[in-house]
């Protein structure tokens, strides 16, 4: 009985939550999807790291393997040791949420809206799998949903399916603390319990409620662990860039800035002082300063890794410009990279 009286999370106020999406369409069940959400109970923030089912690691007990045949081999607990062997850190509480329970949580909201970047259409007969979704804002219902999470034909494969899940969670997020849901929680966290496994208490679901009820689904931040494609005997595999990932765990997990790499494009010697002593004072890690050998009329904060609440942020600090969302290569190990114009001289 002292068990239905403890305080959320043990009394914990930091908790990791490992999120595993499962395919159980399959003889034998991978998991599509691996996150681990980090939950600040006292600053009430939510950072979502997003590991690549596709990652080659050594998984404990067993040779190297992609990461979400852990699942198949030991579950969400082998699943555990094999994310905190990769990143060092391990999950206080897990989710495993297959297909069905996703379709019946969606529903429950009364749908979810999403943004279909690309036609979408597949089908698995094998499997009973139907995906057959158009471009375009709309309502996506349970069934719909899924297909959207799970579909992966694109140029970039897996990484442009796990972009797609950290829009669903955020668009989940909303849906579940819409004026017409809020009435509704205390139905839609039994909905939650029944349709998922997880170790969490109905208790446990009802403070990360109270947490998601705070915070702007757009000001979750979200990350992927970045790796480089690789073939080994004829599978292709990502190699984890482990001393990337390290950043990027403290990052999302642990609340680091964002790195910085600014371009003096003002053809002014020096102008881009005062900014790099406000990125300083704010724990920005400025990694490079450049000169460049041209004059650029319009200052750009270039967004290269999903930053895009710090990138308004330094844009503000300018007070000009624009910010730019272009994902890629970094430059000099930078996450965001301000190119200073014309425009900032007198700022």
């Amino acid at each position: 009985m002292m068990g239905m009286f403890r305080p959320p999370f043990h009394g914990l106020k930091r908790v990791n939550v490992l999120i595993l999406g499962v395919d159980n369409d399959a003889d034998a069940p991978r998991s599509d999807t691996i996150m681990v959400a980090a939950l600040d109970l006292s600053q009430r923030t939510i950072g979502i790291l997003s590991v690549p089912r596709d990652f080659r690691v050594a998984i404990p007990g067993h040779d190297a393997k992609k990461i979400n045949a852990a699942y198949t081999l030991g579950g969400a607990a082998l699943t555990d040791q094999a994310v905190e062997a990769l990143t060092g850190v391990r999950s206080d509480y897990h989710v495993t949420v297959a297909s069905g329970g996703l379709a019946r949580l969606v529903d429950a909201l009364g749908g979810v809206e999403i943004d279909v970047d690309k036609r979408m259409y597949y089908r698995d007969r094998r499997g009973g799998l139907l995906i057959n979704l158009r471009p375009g804002l709309q309502r996506l219902n349970g069934e719909q949903a899924v297909g959207y999470v799970r579909y992966r034909h694109d140029a970039m494969g897996d990484l442009t399916r796990i972009r797609r899940q950290q829009l669903f969670v955020r668009a989940l997020t909303r849906e579940a603390f819409a004026p017409r849901n809020l009435a509704r929680l205390p139905r839609l966290l039994k909905v939650v319990s029944e349709a998922v496994e997880t170790d969490l208490t109905i208790r446990d679901l009802e403070a990360m409620a109270d947490l998601g009820k705070t915070i702007d689904p757009e000001h979750i931040k979200a990350r992927t662990l970045p790796g480089t494609p690789i073939t080994v005997a004829g599978i292709s595999y990502l190699e984890p860039d482990y001393q990337e990932l390290s950043h990027v765990v403290k990052e999302v997990l642990y609340g680091a800035r964002p790195r910085v790499a600014i371009i003096n494009a003002t053809e002014v010697p020096g102008v881009e002082r005062g900014l790099v002593r406000r990125l300083g004072a704010e724990e920005y890690e400025v990694t490079e300063v450049r000169i460049a050998n041209y004059a650029a009329a319009t200052s750009e904060v270039i967004d290269r890794a999903d930053h895009e609440q710090e990138a308004a942020e330094i844009r503000g600090w300018l007070e000009c410009g624009k910010v730019i969302q272009a994902p890629g290569e970094a430059i000099a190990g930078a996450d965001i990279t301000v190119l200073l114009g014309t425009d900032y001289i007198g700022k």
